[in-house]
C-alpha cells in the first residue's frame, strides 16, 4: 500500500480536530540497514535519540528498507499526525491496518516525511537498542572502544579493556576457566589461530544488570604476537547479538528473535 493511496483514504475520511490534539512524530534517518535468515534489521537516529528497528522480510508487508539521507517519521502508539494534503490523523494503528501487527514487542511505523517514495514501514522496536546499535560507537559503557585513537592510546585502552575481561572471567568462573579460554586455537589449513573470552559486565548498552561480553582475538599463525583482528561481541537482551571492531567501533552483525505476526 503505496503512501499516495494513504492519503487517499485519509482525505476520504477527514475529521475536524484541533491542533491541540496533534502528537508529532520524531524525525529519524536511516543510520544502517542489515539482512539476514529472514530478519531485516534498521538503524535509525538523529542529533538527539537513536533507534534499533527489526522486522520479518516475508510479512506481507510493512518490512520497508528506508532510503538514505531521507527524513521518516517514527510512529509510536500515542502519536497523531497529519500527512501533506490529508484531512485526517495518521496513527500507528491505522499503520497497522494497511500493514500488519507484530503480537510481540513495541510495534512503530515509519512513514516518508514528504509522503512519497516507499511503503508504509511497521517494524518492532527493541528497547535496549537507543543508540547502543549505531554504526559505529566509541565506549558502551564498561566497554572503551579504539575508535578514533592513536596508536599508543589504542594500544593502551586495549589493554585496560583485555585486563578487565580477565579480571572479570577469574571472578565469575575461575582461574582453571581463564586458562581455557586463554588457549589459542590453530586449525589446520588455516593462518590465523584464534582465542576468546566471556563474562558478564554491567552497564552495556545503558543496562544497569550484567550482560553478557565476549572478546575474540585472532592472531597470525606464525606471529602469535601479531593480531589480526579483535571482535566484541554483546548480548543485550535474549535472543540478541551484537558484534563489533573493537579497532573501529564499528558493527559487524547483530542476530536478533524471529518477528512474528
Amino acid at each position: 500500500m503505496k503512501i499516495a493511496l494513504l492519503t487517499s483514504l485519509m482525505m476520504l475520511s477527514a475529521t475536524s480536530a484541533s491542533a491541540q490534539n496533534l502528537v508529532p512524530p520524531e524525525v529519524v534517518q536511516l543510520e544502517n540497514v542489515q539482512e539476514e535468515d529472514g530478519m531485516r534489521t534498521v538503524y535509525v537516529g538523529n542529533a538527539n535519540n537513536h533507534y534499533f528497528l527489526y522486522c520479518n522480510t516475508k510479512a506481507s508487508a510493512g518490512c520497508i528498507t528506508p532510503e538514505e539521507n531521507k527524513n521518516y517519521l517514527l510512529f509510536k502508539a500515542n502519536t497523531r499526525w497529519k500527512m501533506p494534503g490529508a484531512k485526517d490523523f495518521l496513527t500507528l494503528a491505522f499503520i497497522q491496518e494497511l500493514t500488519i501487527k507484530y503480537n510481540q514487542g513495541e510495534n512503530v511505523g515509519l512513514v516518508a516525511e514528504d509522503g512519497k517514495g516507499e511503503d508504509l514501514g511497521l517494524f518492532i522496536l527493541d528497547p535496549t537498542g537507543g543508540g547502543y546499535e549505531q554504526d559505529t560507537l566509541t565506549s558502551d559503557g564498561p566497554i572503551i572502544y579504539g575508535a578514533g585513537m592513536s596508536d599508543a592510546d589504542r594500544q593502551r585502552a586495549w589493554k585496560t579493556f583485555f585486563l578487565q575481561m580477565v579480571q572479570a572471567v577469574t571472578q565469575q568462573q575461575g582461574k582453571d576457566a581463564l586458562g581455557v579460554k586463554l588457549a589459542k586455537r590453530c586449525m589446520p589449513g588455516q593462518d590465523y589461530c584464534t582465542m576468546s573470552v566471556d563474562a558478564n559486565l554491567v552497564g552495556v548498552g545503558g543496562i544497569q544488570e550484567p550482560r553478557k561480553v565476549l572478546v575474540a582475538v585472532s592472531t597470525d599463525v606464525h606471529d602469535q604476537n601479531k593480531q589480526l583482528s579483535r571482535l566484541v561481541c554483546t548480548y543485550p537482551s535474549k535472543g540478541t547479538v551484537v558484534c563489533r571492531d573493537w579497532d573501529t567501533g564499528k558493527l559487524v552483525s547483530a542476530k536478533h528473535p524471529q518477528a512474528q505476526q
